[in-house]
């Protein structure tokens, strides 16, 4: 007996032939038993020889399946995807999935994409450039014996099957099988999936929101595990990773985004029992009788869901993080290992820093030209906030002239300086005008974190100017010269310090700063002593002081700010001082000057309008304009130019900061009373009558989310990253409308940015909607590691586990609802405005009230969502998953507009991101838990022509296969000595 030349995949000629060389040695040794049974009636031993012959072809199919993925499933960058017949073969039951083993390469010019079909068929698809889903109907022809129709589970429509022939050495067609293989990691995992952890032991997710457990308060990634994995005695943890996964939502009756089903509870209670395929419906309670209506499914509705759409027995297993070959990734990239951020953040510093930077742009080597007008170095800036985001410390990471990192430090949000007409003293025959300048900051704490004081510092930076006496000399308040020289110049609380042609007055918090709080601070007073005139000269009151023009060639003024010795924040576009007058003896004595960094500012004739973000002072190379005081003055709380432009017209962007409307989204942290406003110009910045009515800052309302627990848990914390791109996307559209998107038609600017975060996980900016420069293909090149082990090295090492995963490329509709479904926990304010009219008493903003929202549905939870995946799948990526879209083109994940109070809806990136995030989690793009059906048949030795040979024997046979990696490498890969495709159960169908 001998293989068929015509094999079931033409380009892999020969895997047949070890399965058949199997089945000749059996064969031979069955016939000689036979030849030595005496008494035994003929017909007999013959119908029981091609029983056993029927058996051992049928085991060659098997066999013809382990060689495939033992070749094909040796290291991890295979995808198993899927199509269907598009014609029917029984009408009204959906079709059987086809699966395909893809694999993707790189070409010259682009990618290229094979694939080995995972059922009998006569010939395999032709490569694609990109990753699809191959049509069937030409693999499998219907020329009279060359195919079958196989009936596999019962409420699947047939599969149509091309006959693998085995022959015999005289060329005899002794023998053919048929095989369809399924995916069994396409349903949800029942080992693993849901949890019992809420009130009365419902489901429950896990999110900022978290629970009384500290562990869980704020936990960063949602969808995971948040408690420490615990290896358990049979390999697997003790708290499942993805226990997240929404289990009760396979019951029919679950239509809310609340477990209220018993079903996923009897599921868990009894998952220690799930010892076969069959043992499945056991443990979820459905008992006997099992009827099944005309179209194949089980009558009883949660019998049905838990037959459709759980496995048992699911095998994990570790996988080598790679880079997937997808659209937009380098080739010389493509394929190796992924970074592992927890590695990276351990190194820390500027070496971890230009890592990353370098990888980045080695993978994706467009991504940079998100940046736009920004002056420094993108990807390094990128890096060193993804550090600041997870370290413990709250030293950033910055490297000057190149990289800031956005870490718990606060950030100037006004800045103002006072002066002052003290008094006029005589002194050895000569007249001195004693005049005071103090500098004021107010500090917001954008971030999510307690700000400890510590050792900070701000430059005195003035340039004002001012004359006395007959013969006038301009006086320059912050000519080094005098600020050197202690006859003229005294400082307190501390005296000006001189480094680097900067002179630096130090300071320290006398309070810890709270998430979102603002702050005034007075940091320091500087006192001249001016040599006016001789003592006997008049000296005119009152005297002018100089502005400063920060666009002129003269223009010197700005400040710097260093924080536990680093530089965190400046204008790096110098200030704008307009003149001022004071009076002596009598009259105004005392101004007060005052900028909003980058709320509104000017370059030469032309305002610019930002959205109050200070993070982009840093960068922004425009002069800040001078603001009005202290009508527009908002001490310890979020601004409003509440005299010259708020109180008569809330629509004025440049008249507020509300984060509501960053494009990052956030929330509108209150205002307070408004009973300090004042038109007295010679009051005080820091009046007492400024810290009465204050708000109380929220931890909620932070714009500035970070993590500082000392590892990743997972690479979409990349999305919770500062994004420091400087377009010209235009001002907000209308009245609570956020600021528009980057699209095509934007211009780069070096005056314009603020309110983004990397979107991984909601719509990208239009312009950056494209292979190689999306967010989310950050999660192709990074990687957390096993992020909830205690080993440091397996946080830190090459491999992640794979325990509960879908494969979404070929997820029921139901198990990819599971993934996301639930209310969203990680922003406990999410809200929605109730009006467009602008609340003028605490809040200072359009009124809001309370929601909550879940994944989106049209029937019951997370529908749309699994609609959309379905819809735009294949991906070669689980971070493809990001850009599904519906049936009108939107995208999906993070998208307001598929909910329907759509641009009312206020809420923080991560929550926008948390869906995203969930499914991220739970899903692969490829399986190594199968079940094999194969048909095998023995028949009368005939022609291989015969389309209708004489059938002695059929065996129907469905086993379930793990394709186990088993101990890996240290770097991750496969060891082909230990690899093993193993049979894990075996049954008639």
């Amino acid at each position: 007996m001998k293989s068929a030349e015509r094999t079931t995949f033409p380009h892999r000629a020969g895997f047949t032939l070890p399965a058949v060389l199997v089945i000749t040695a059996a064969l031979l040794v069955l016939a000689v038993g036979l030849l030595l049974l005496v008494g035994i009636e003929r017909r007999t031993a013959r119908s029981y020889l091609d029983q056993e012959r029927a058996e051992l072809t049928a085991r060659a199919g098997l066999q013809d399946v382990v060689a495939v993925l033992r070749t094909e499933t040796a290291n991890d960058d295979f995808l198993v995807v899927q199509s269907a017949l598009k014609t029917p073969i029984e009408a009204g039951k959906p079709p059987a999935p086809n699966l395909f083993i893809a694999r993707g390469k790189s070409v010259s010019g682009g990618l290229s994409f094979r694939y080995l079909p995972l059922f009998s068929a006569a010939s395999p698809p032709a490569d694609t450039p990109k990753l699809i889903a191959p049509a069937v109907e030409a693999l499998v022809p219907t020329t009279a014996g060359a195919s079958t129709d196989v009936a596999t589970l019962p409420y699947l429509d047939k599969t149509r099957l091309t006959w693998v022939p085995v022959e015999d050495k005289q060329g005899k067609l002794i023998g053919r099988y048929a095989f369809w293989v399924e995916d069994l990691q396409s349903r949800l995992d029942a080992g693993t999936a849901g949890n019992t952890k809420d009130t009365g032991g419902a489901h429950k997710r896990f999110g900022w929101k978290g629970g009384d457990n500290s562990i869980y308060a704020r936990f960063p990634a949602p969808g995971l595990n948040a408690l420490p994995s615990i290896p358990g005695a049979d390999g697997k943890d003790a708290e499942p990773t993805l226990n997240q996964i929404a289990l009760y939502t396979i019951d029919p009756a679950a239509t809310t985004a609340k477990d209220t089903s018993d079903l996923d509870k009897t599921i868990i209670e009894g998952r220690k029992v799930l010892v076969s395929p069959d043992s499945m419906l056991a443990v979820a309670g459905i008992k006997p009788p099992m009827i099944r209506d005309a179209g194949g499914h089980l009558q009883d509705p949660k019998a049905r869901a838990v037959e459709e759409n759980l496995s048992a027995m699911i095998q994990p297993y570790d996988e080598q993080a790679l880079v997937p070959f997808a659209q937009g990734i380098a080739s010389t990239v493509a394929g190796q290992s992924k970074k592992n951020l927890n590695a990276l953040l351990a190194t820390g510093g500027d070496t971890a820093v230009n890592e990353m930077a370098t990888w980045i742009k080695a993978g994706l080597p467009t991504f940079e030209n998100r940046k736009g007008g920004f002056p420094d170095d993108y990807l390094k800036t990128l890096s060193a906030s993804l550090i600041d985001y997870a370290d413990k410390d709250v030293t950033p990471t910055l490297k000057d002239g190149s990289y800031r990192g956005i870490d718990a430090y606060p950030l100037v949000s006004e800045f103002l300086m006072r002066f002052r007409w003290e008094d006029v003293k005589i002194e050895n025959g000569r007249k001195f005008a004693v005049i005071s300048a103090s500098t004021y900051i107010e500090l917001w704490n954008m971030t999510d974190q307690d700000i400890a004081p510590v050792d900070a510092k701000l430059t005195f930076e003035t340039h004002y100017t001012a004359m006395f006496g007959l013969n006038p000399k301009a006086f320059d308040f912050g000519d080094p010269a005098v600020l050197r020289n202690p006859t003229i110049v005294t400082a307190t609380p501390s005296p000006l310090v001189e480094d680097a042609g900067s002179f630096w007055a130090s300071f320290r918090l006398a309070t810890p700063l709270k998430p979102n709080e603002y702050r005034i601070i007075k940091v320091t007073q500087v006192t001249y002593k001016i040599d006016a005139a001789d003592a006997a000269e008049f000296i005119a009151s009152p005297t002018v002081l100089g502005g400063d023009d920060g666009a002129s060639s003269n223009g010197r003024s700005s400040y710097k700010l260093m924080w536990n010795g680093k530089l965190i924040d400046q204008s790096r576009g110098l200030l704008r001082r307009n003149s001022s007058s004071l009076n002596y003896p009598s009259g105004a004595r005392q101004k007060t000057r005052a900028t909003i960094p980058i709320l509104s500012h000017k370059r030469g004739s032309t305002f610019f309008d930002g959205p109050g973000d200070p993070r982009m002072s840093f960068y922004n190379s425009a002069p800040q304009d001078a603001n009005a005081y202290p009508g527009n003055y908002s001490p310890n709380r979020r601004n409003i130019r509440w005299d010259s432009v708020y109180r008569n017209d809330q629509t004025k962007i440049y008249g507020r900061v509300l984060p509501a409307e960053w494009p990052d989204g956030g929330h509108n942290s209150e205002y307070g009373l408004n009973s300090f406003v004042t038109t007295d110009e010679a009051i005080s910045p820091d009046d007492p009558r400024f810290f009465s009515g204050l708000p109380t800052p929220y931890r909620e309302d932070a714009p500035q989310m970070l993590s500082k627990r000392g590892r990743f848990y997972s690479a979409t914390e990349l999305g919770r990253v500062y994004d420091p791109i400087m377009w010209n996307a235009g001002v907000p559209n209308g009245s609570g409308m956020s600021w528009p998107d980057v699209t095509a038609a934007s211009v780069s600017s070096a005056d314009y940015g603020g309110g983004n975060s990397l979107r991984i996980g909601r719509p990208e900016h239009p312009r950056f909607d494209v292979a190689g420069q999306r967010a989310s293909q950050l999660l192709d090149l990074f990687h957390a590691g096993k992020s909830r082990s205690e080993d440091k090295s397996l946080r830190e090492g090459p491999m992640i586990r794979i325990e509960g995963q879908v494969n979404v490329n070929t997820a029921s509709r139901d198990a990819l609802r599971a993934l996301a479904a639930g209310v969203i926990e990680m922003d406990p304010y999410l809200e929605k405005r109730t009006s467009e009219k602008h609340s003028l008493d605490k809040r200072m903003a359009p009124p809001t009230e309370l929601m909550s929202l879940s994944a989106p549905s049209q029937v019951t939870e997370a529908d749309i969502l699994a609609d959309a995946i379905i819809r735009s799948r294949p991906f070669a990526s689980p971070s493809e998953v990001s850009i599904s879209r519906d049936s009108q083109n939107r995208l999906v994940f993070g998208n307001r507009d598929i909910y329907p109070d759509t641009s009312k809806i206020q809420w923080t990136d991560s929550a926008a991101e948390e869906l995203f995030d969930r499914v991220y989690e739970a899903s692969t793009v490829r399986s190594r838990n199968f079940r094999v059906w194969v048909v095998g048949q023995a028949v009368a030795p005939t022609s291989p022509t015969n389309t209708s040979p004489e059938i002695l024997a059929e065996v129907r046979k469905v086993f379930s296969v793990f394709s186990d990696p088993k101990e890996r490498r240290s770097d991750g890969s496969i060891d082909p000595a230990k690899f093993h495709v193993t049979v894990l159960n075996e049954n008639d169908f």
